[in-house]
C-alpha cells in the first residue's frame, strides 16, 4: 500500500511544470481569466497610474524570481520583470528634491524673518523716539 501512495506521489510532482514556463505562456492581450488559469494568483497586487500590476514570486532551482503583469481595463499590457521607475523619478529623488526645495525655503524664510526683526527694531525705536540724540543739560546747582 505505501509503495502506491509514494508512486502517486512522485507521478504527481513529475508532472507538475515549471513556474516560468507556464509564466511563458501568458501572453500580450490576455485578460485576466485567462492569466489565472495559466498562472494561478498573484502573490501580490496593485494599482498603479490606472493599472492592475500583478506580482508573482516564486522559486525554481534554488532561484528567487519575481515577474509582473500589468493590466489595463482588464487587458495584459506588459509581461516580464517587475518594473520600477527611472531613478530620477523614484521616490528617493523625489523627496532629495523636495528636502533642496525645502532648505532653500527655509533660508529665505530665516532671511525675512531677520529683515522684519530688524525692521520692528527700528520701528520701535523710532516710536520711543530713541532714534534722535537728546541732550540734557547739565545744571550747576547755586547755593
Amino acid at each position: 500500500m505505501s509503495w502506491r501512495w509514494l508512486g502517486l506521489i512522485l507521478l504527481l510532482t513529475g508532472c507538475q511544470t515549471s513556474m516560468i514556463r507556464q509564466f511563458d505562456d501568458v501572453k500580450m492581450g490576455m485578460d485576466k481569466s485567462q492569466v489565472l488559469f495559466i498562472v494561478g494568483n498573484p502573490t501580490q497586487t496593485q494599482r498603479f497610474h490606472g493599472k492592475d500590476r500583478w506580482f508573482y514570486t516564486f522559486q525554481e532551482n534554488h532561484i528567487h524570481f519575481q515577474k509582473e503583469i500589468q493590466f489595463f481595463e482588464g487587458t495584459a499590457i506588459y509581461i516580464g520583470e517587475v518594473w520600477e521607475p527611472p531613478a530620477e523619478q523614484s521616490a528617493v529623488a523625489q523627496d532629495a528634491r523636495n528636502a533642496e526645495k525645502n532648505r532653500v525655503l527655509d533660508e529665505q524664510i530665516a532671511k525675512e524673518i531677520d529683515v522684519h526683526r530688524h525692521d520692528y527694531e527700528n520701528y520701535e525705536a523710532k516710536t520711543k523716539g530713541e532714534d534722535k540724540v537728546r541732550y540734557v543739560p547739565t545744571f550747576v546747582p547755586v547755593h
